[in-house]
């Protein structure tokens, strides 16, 4: 299991903000994942969990898949994506993102949440860019890598060669 780093200000990941998800992201080689479970204080109206925040977990694991794959770090650019089933609150899922393809210039990408049964509850499809005058060493500069092992440090630090 190879936890991956986390932006340390990052509301979805930082382990250090109280108001925020704490969310673990695993690097599991061809993909990313997490397992969460959100309580009722990011309960809607329809007493499910607020579709944006679930979008949000969604876009932080395509972000990871494709840093994870091409050493990238890329801008979400278009998305598609279906709500199927409402997510309930404390009540444990698992979010997973993939690359599908990346050529020069397009990299898309997808990710979905599922239950402990595989049930799909929503889905997303996502053509990300290569962010213009991004420089990955501030990104990486921000980092929490408390929770990540060796190679996992070391394989970050490649990009700041």
């Amino acid at each position: 299991m190879n936890i991956l780093p986390v932006y340390k200000a990052s509301f979805f990941l930082s382990q250090q903000r109280e108001d925020g998800l704490k969310l673990r992201v695993i690097y599991a080689g061809d993909h990313v994942y997490t397992d969460f479970q959100i309580g009722e204080q990011f309960q809607s109206e329809t007493d499910s969990l607020y579709n944006g925040i679930l979008f949000g977990i969604m876009d932080v694991l395509m972000w990871y898949a494709i840093l994870m794959q091409t050493k990238k770090i890329c801008m979400t650019k278009k998305i598609d994506i279906e709500f199927l089933e409402p997510i309930s609150c404390n009540v444990p899922y698992r979010a997973k993102s993939k690359l599908l393809n990346a050529d020069e210039k397009d990299i898309h990408v997808t990710a979905w949440i599922e239950d402990n049964n595989g049930q799909v509850y929503s889905k997303v499809t996502a053509l990300f860019r290569e962010g213009r005058g991004m420089n990955a060493s501030d990104i990486i500069n921000n980092f929490d890598f408390s929770e990540t092992t060796p190679e996992m440090k070391e394989f970050f630090d490649s990009f700041l060669e």
